[in-house]
């Protein structure tokens, strides 16, 4: 199999599904944004050939780099990044390679798009529209009421995200969503309740392997407030009862979407208004979520991802052996590491459920909250018990500060 892989380099994480297509015995070629002499020492063992291409989320860029890579076919034309799963599907349709289609990635990256789409096939979504106008916007305000969430159409990470709460709060945010200049932007009911998250292998035949992972709190308020230590944890309680609704949505989602030989991120909530389909990417999740997987399951899931992709038959089964979560804890402001308090007591009681953690230096400069879970100081965990789990985060929010000036 020979694969073309967009962004190969732009984060560590990449890496390991590029060892997971080595490990099927896949060929690798690369384009991404940064010149060849700049790839990492990793990701240049790891590739077969690359070219760089600064426009990669510009088409005819891609093609013309593609080009000059000199492979005449490719088996499959994948990337990991959100913002480049509608290019590579465009690609893949100029290069006849199978895969995810165009029309498959546009749904979804548009989430009004769709929600809609599902909506019409029976998956209970939050009700939505995409808006061009100050005008669409207030109509749908007065239509569905308040709270509101508003964010962009193909936005990730809950990234520009807002929840509006009554007329003023949507009069004072029109300034900054800049419409009326062609650019839409996504409205829906606010729905209330627990978040989390779906994910999936899916192979020619369809889904082979999936998982299930809660945000504690969800992912507005985490990025939204900073005195939160937000954990992220994946159960291994995915086989009981309490968890065939789920499943049973991610199923009827997948078939909807003819999705086949890929990944998927499923984000939903579960609240009064029952189980609701959020938004799917087409594609791993990121914040490394899938060595998650690997730990918690004792198998390569970047191998049997790189298995779905060529139609090769699974060769592992997940154990579900273990939970394992991610807690970040955040320093008390923007700007330089002083310090961090509790660690020792951190480590004396959790030592042996963390199996990887972070602790920035003193004079690191800090990240923004918008940079996700996995930045500052922040701890992985692994224990059997999903509850114990959930403890021993808790325990390491409330007890570990860092501390910034």
């Amino acid at each position: 199999m020979q694969v073309l892989f967009l962004a190969p380099d732009t984060h560590v994480y990449n890496h390991a599904f590029l060892r997971g297509l080595r490990a099927v015995g896949a060929r690798v070629w690369g384009i991404g944004p940064a010149p060849e002499e700049q790839l990492s020492p990793a990701a240049r063992a790891l590739l077969d050939g690359y070219r760089a291409c600064p426009r990669i989320l510009d088409v005819e860029a891609l093609h013309q780099a593609l080009r000059e890579l000199g492979v005449e076919r490719f088996d499959a034309l994948e990337t990991i990044d959100e913002p480049l799963v509608e290019p590579a599907a465009l690609l893949r349709e100029r290069w006849n390679v199978r895969g995810l289609s165009a029309a498959t990635a546009r749904l979804c990256r548009d989430k009004p798009a769709m929600k809609d789409f599902l909506r019409h096939r029976g998956i209970a979504c939050a009700r939505s529209a995409a808006v061009a106008s100050a005008g669409e916007l207030r109509e749908f305000a007065a239509r569905e009421g308040f709270p509101l969430i508003v964010k962009p159409v193909a936005g990730f990470n809950a990234l520009d995200t807002f929840k509006v709460d009554d007329q003023a709060a949507l009069e004072g945010l029109l300034p900054t969503l800049r419409l009326g200049d062609g650019r839409r932007i996504a409205v829906e009911e606010f729905v209330e309740g627990h978040e989390g998250f779906y994910d999936a292998i899916v192979g020619p035949e369809g889904l082979r392997h999936d998982f299930v992972g809660h945000y504690f709190p969800g992912c507005l308020e985490a990025n939204r407030t900073r005195w939160i230590s937000p954990q992220i944890a994946v159960t291994n309680r995915i086989e009981h009862a309490s968890y065939g609704e789920l499943r049973e949505l991610g199923r009827r989602v997948v078939d909807a979407l003819e999705l086949r030989g890929t990944a998927l991120h499923m984000e939903w909530f579960f609240g009064p208004k029952g189980l609701k389909f959020s938004e799917i990417g087409a594609r791993p999740a990121g914040e490394k979520i899938w060595d998650m997987y690997r730990v918690a399951n004792d198998f390569d899931v970047f191998e049997e991802w790189a298995l779905a992709l060529s139609g090769g038959a699974s060769r592992a089964r997940p154990s579900r052996r273990r939970s394992v979560g991610s807690i970040q804890i955040r320093p008390d402001r923007d700007g330089t590491i002083a310090g961090h308090t509790g660690v020792r007591e951190a480590f004396e009681r959790c030592g042996a459920l963390i199996y990887e953690h972070e602790l920035p230096p003193e004079g690191a400069p800090t990240k923004g909250l918008d940079r996700g879970w996995l930045c500052n100081t922040w701890f992985r965990l692994a224990h059997e018990d999903f509850d114990e789990l959930r403890r021993a985060m808790s325990f390491l929010g409330e007890t570990v500060k860092s501390h910034a000036r």
